[in-house]
């Protein structure tokens, strides 16, 4: 392709990628920067006796406040649109964001973390279309049938930190998991990583809000964590070493969670 950039001719597309692409970015367990500092008196992080019925606990979630950009555009509008490091000046040109802007800079995140090795352990892939989400999913699994999770938006009138009560917990799958993590781009990117050993559990669990709303998120419990690294974020706010415990968290209604059926 060269140096320079193919240009889409289609100019709705381009009038659509031109969002706002600064904000958080997520890390590769789906927790954003933001959510992954450690702030004392928010669980981000729990053990599997924590969902249990009854727990009550104050939980952030992240707003989303434009859901039509967590959609893949179909692979035939960004087929021809570079997605590398190398190309990054001519993207930045193409997507008319100045080099020092916000926009910049998540979108330079986003392609490094894409570019680096995967963890130790897993295989992972950055997926830019729901065709090669599927298709990953696929070589993992071995079969076309694939369930997507997501965990459900928040309504206008909910607050975005409050604490909330376990009403019903239920442990839906036990086994093979691909989360994918929603990335800071101009168009859908999700990260999408599978743990070779793993017997990894997800679960939907209905919360009370204390202003009485309800919300029924996925949370994925990590049952092996001896291979992370110490100073993890999520096990430091457990109190936990590497391989003492296993690690849950929510999943942002911004990412995924594809199983077999």
């Amino acid at each position: 392709m060269g140096n320079e950039v193919v240009y889409c001719s289609c100019s709705i597309l381009l009038l659509l990628l031109l969002v706002k692409v600064g904000g958080e970015v997520s890390s590769n367990n789906g927790v954003s920067m933001e959510q992954g500092q450690v702030i004392p008196w928010i669980k981000a992080y729990s053990l599997i006796k924590d969902l249990d019925v009854g727990n009550t606990w104050p939980f952030y979630f992240s707003p989303i406040q434009d859901p039509t950009s967590l959609e893949f555009f179909p692979e035939d509008q960004i087929r021809d649109i570079p997605f590398s490091s190398e190309a990054l000046p001519q993207l930045l040109r193409f997507f008319s964001f100045s080099p020092d802007s916000r926009q910049a800079m998540a979108m330079k995140q986003t392609l490094e973390f894409c570019e680096s090795e995967p963890v130790v352990g897993e295989v992972s892939l950055c997926a830019t279309s729901f065709e090669s989400l599927l298709d990953f999913a696929r070589h993992v699994f071995g079969s076309d049938r694939v369930t997507i999770l997501r965990s459900p938006l928040l309504s206008d009138s909910t607050p975005l930190v409050q604490n909330y009560t376990v009403l019903e917990s239920k442990e839906i799958w036990t086994g093979k998991m691909i989360p994918c993590h929603y990335q800071p781009y101009p168009y859908a990117v999700y990260h999408c990583h599978f743990e070779l050993v793993s017997g990894n559990k997800a679960f939907i669990v209905s919360l009370r809000g204390e202003n009485g709303d309800t919300v029924t998120p996925v949370f994925i419990c990590h049952v092996n964590t001896s291979s992370w690294d110490a100073n993890y974020v999520g096990l430091r706010a457990l109190g936990r070493k590497p391989g003492e415990s296993e690690l849950c968290h929510l999943l942002p209604a911004k990412d995924q969670l594809l199983l077999p059926k």
